[in-house]
This record gives structure tokens, C-alpha cells and sequence, in this order.
């Protein structure tokens, strides 16, 4: 059976606006079953949890060259 990643104890709610809760709780809960990373899911609420907060330039990975990926 292959390992599964732990999330880190910080991954919390906080900072997530309420209707967004049920989509962290989901990719929790598909992180938790292998379904990805540990780290992808952190990258996910990190994204969400910006544009919660108003910050969309947080929400975008951008490549080397200042281009959104």
C-alpha cells in the first residue's frame, strides 16, 4: 500500500471565506486518500484562501518569465 502524504498541522480553515469551507474540505479529504499530494493541497487552499482574501496575485502560479501558468 503506498504512503500517504501528511498534510501539515497548519492546514486549517482560517482565513477561508464560508463557502469555500466545503472545497477545502473536499481536496482535505482527496489528499487524504491519495488522490494527490500533500503539497498539492496545500498550493490549492493556499489559492483559495487569496482569493478569499482579496489577493488574486497570490492565486496564480506564475512562471519565470512573469507569465500566469
Amino acid at each position: 500500500m503506498a504512503q500517504v502524504d501528511q498534510l501539515s498541522a497548519t492546514t486549517t480553515l482560517m482565513g477561508i471565506a464560508e463557502p469555500h469551507q466545503s472545497t477545502v474540505a473536499s481536496i482535505l479529504g482527496a489528499a487524504g486518500l491519495g488522490v494527490f499530494s500533500a503539497a498539492e493541497a496545500e498550493l490549492m487552499i493556499d489559492r483559495i484562501r487569496a482569493l478569499a482574501t482579496g489577493d488574486a496575485a497570490d492565486a496564480l502560479p506564475v512562471s519565470p518569465n512573469g507569465t500566469a501558468t
